[in-house]
This record gives structure tokens, sequence and C-alpha cells, in this order.
């Protein structure tokens, strides 16, 4: 923005004021690795701050506008690459992102409270327990206890990082169970959930296009998509049909150098205009 509103209307020549105009590079891989990240962290830290997703549902909102903006304001021309990437991140890396959070607030719940503390049930710790007792107890009514003797809980030392897949109760070992009853049934239903979200994933991400692979080798899976729009090709030349000519950008021209021979190429098929030098100027095949 500075470049185009400052910049540019005090630039002493032409060609200094086109650079103004250049736009920033951007790829879209990267953009599609922004939005699986804000994925991934909001499902892997819901457990511990449920208020994440209205965070990544802002941050997401805030991204969207943000990037759309710069595509069609400030960001340059970038190279076609159709609808592969986005599909390709949306069937693996955006499920994927999904998968690998549920399976994380997973074992969150099952690892609660991060203690390595496991409290002493009756008969496990023999020694280990012991009382207070308290003299001169004062009531809210104003009744004076001479004593009162309090059990205090105690606690050994249990490891809970080894808890296998899924994340259920069972997977304790007997003499080291730090969850409670309440934590128990919350982690038998999540666990087994996991093992749900995984063999769904299994399915849509591997099994169906190994299977759509293996039926192309034996019979046709082609499905046109769109329909006719009854146009030549030769009619939306220079307007919205092009071709595809090897070129290279170099720091210091505002316009591509043509990497191939133009002699019989529509010049319309060439995407960019240059208002001062016909196309055959920037034809660089034999320098």
């Amino acid at each position: 923005l500075l470049d185009r509103h400052y910049f540019a209307p005090r630039a002493k020549t032409e060609a200094q004021m086109l650079s103004c105009f250049k736009g920033g590079w951007y790829n879209l891989a990267e953009r599609f690795t922004d939005l699986t990240k804000v994925l991934l962290l909001c499902i892997f830290y819901s457990p511990f701050y449920p208020f994440i997703y209205f965070l990544g549902a802002a941050t997401l909102f805030l991204q969207y506008w943000v990037d759309k903006f710069l595509l069609l304001r400030s960001w340059k021309r970038a190279p076609t690459v159709g609808a592969d990437t986005p599909r390709f991140s949306r069937r693996y890396f955006s499920t994927a992102a999904i998968v690998i959070g549920v399976i994380g607030a997973g074992y969150a719940y099952a690892r609660s409270p991060f203690t390595f503390l496991c409290s002493c049930r009756e008969g496990d710790c023999d020694g280990l327990t012991d009382s207070t007792t308290f003299t001169n107890v004062s009531l809210l009514n104003s009744t004076v206890l001479e004593s009162v003797e309090t059990p205090t809980e105690g606690y050994y030392y249990c490891d809970q990082k080894y808890l296998g897949f899924p994340p259920i109760p069972s997977k304790q070992d007997y003499s080291l169970q730090w969850m409670t009853p309440s934590q128990e049934d919350l982690t038998r239903t999540f666990g087994w959930f996991c093992v749900a979200v995984v063999a769904i994933y299994g399915v849509y991400a591997l099994f169906s296009p190994t299977i759509k692979l293996t039926l192309s080798l034996v019979t046709g899976v082609y499905e046109p998509k769109g329909i006719d729009q009854r146009k030549d090709f030769s009619s939306g030349v220079g307007i919205e049909c092009f071709g595809y000519i090897p070129s290279l950008e170099v720091d210091g021209f505002h316009f591509p150098l043509l990497a191939c021979n133009i002699d019989d190429v529509d010049v319309g098929l060439i995407k960019w205009k240059d208002p001062n030098h016909i196309k055959e100027d920037a034809h660089r095949q034999y320098d």
C-alpha cells in the first residue's frame, strides 16, 4: 500500500512507477499450512482451554478476509495450479489434523491431572496413610470440641506416560490407577471415540483412494466435471482463453521474458500486455 499510494505518484520515471505495482509473492501451499496449523492447535488444546475454539474461529475468519484482500489487491499473479492443492490438503492434511487433535485430547483426559501421583486406596498403601488431630475446635454454632481427628490421604508415585492406545481406563496397571470414577467414564467414551475416528480416517483417506486406483487399472473411472458452454477456444483468445507460454521473471524488468519461439503463436494467448512495446520485443530465445 505504501509503494502504490505514496512512492508511485512521486516516481521520477515510468519504470520506477511500474516497479511499485509489482505486488508481493505468495505460496498457496503455505496458506493451507497455516490453516491446518490453526485447526490442529485448536483441537489439541481444547481439553485444557475450550474457549480456544472461538479464538481459532476468529483467527480463521481474519485470515480468510486478509488473504482475500491481499489476493485481489496486493499479491502478484501466481501460476495456475487448479484445485489439486486444496483438494489434497482437505482430504489428507486437514482431516489428519482433526484425527491427531482428537487422539491428543483423549490422552489429555486420560492422563489428567498430570501429577504422577496415585491416591492410596483401601489396603494399597499400608503405612503411608496417617491422621491429624486438632484440639479445641470451635464450630460455627459456638460449640467447642476437645479434639477432632482427620485422616490424611496418602499418595505414591505412578507413571502416567505409558498409556497404550486407545486411552481407556483398562490400560492402567492394577497398582497404578489414578483416574477418578467420573474420569474413567469420560475416558472410556472418548477413548473408543478415538478408535472410531481413526477407522473413519483410514477408510476415507487411505482405503478409498487405493480402491479407486485399483479400479482405474481395469475400468474407466473418469467423470467429466462442468457443462459444455458452447464456446470455441479460438473465440476467447485474449479475453478468457490463454495458453502456456514459457517465461522468466527477472528483476529490473516489469514484464516476463519469453523463453520460447512465438513466431507462429497468437500473441493473444499471452496473459500480460505491455502498452509501450510489442510482445516480440520480450522474446529471449536466442539471447
